[in-house]
């Protein structure tokens, strides 16, 4: 198993993160590429000492990006979307 430090890079705080957290208590992490849904409840669980109930994983790809005649693209992501069980919160990420 990998850290669990090195398994969850950030939270995501976008508004459409916050409103899935307040209709279904799910966070929504950027994660490792290589994490498995496994590590990803097992890291989460032992971090902000929660009970996951599920976890759905997805790939977000890079946006093309262009400055003036040069065009790049941003790298890609790995997003976990991290049900809680009832009653649970993550207190550290609440506004």
């Amino acid at each position: 198993m990998k850290e669990l430090y090195t398994t969850i890079e950030r939270a995501l705080l976008s508004e459409k993160s916050l409103k899935v957290r307040e209709i279904n208590n799910t966070y929504v992490f950027n994660v490792d590429k290589k994490a498995n849904k496994k590590e990803i409840k097992d890291s989460v669980e032992k971090y902000f000492n929660v009970k996951v109930e599920d976890v759905h994983t997805l790939i977000t790809r890079g946006k093309h990006r262009r400055v003036g005649k040069y065009v790049g693209k941003l790298s890609n992501f790995k997003k976990a979307y991290v049900k809680l069980k009832e009653g649970q919160r993550i207190s550290a990420l609440e506004a």
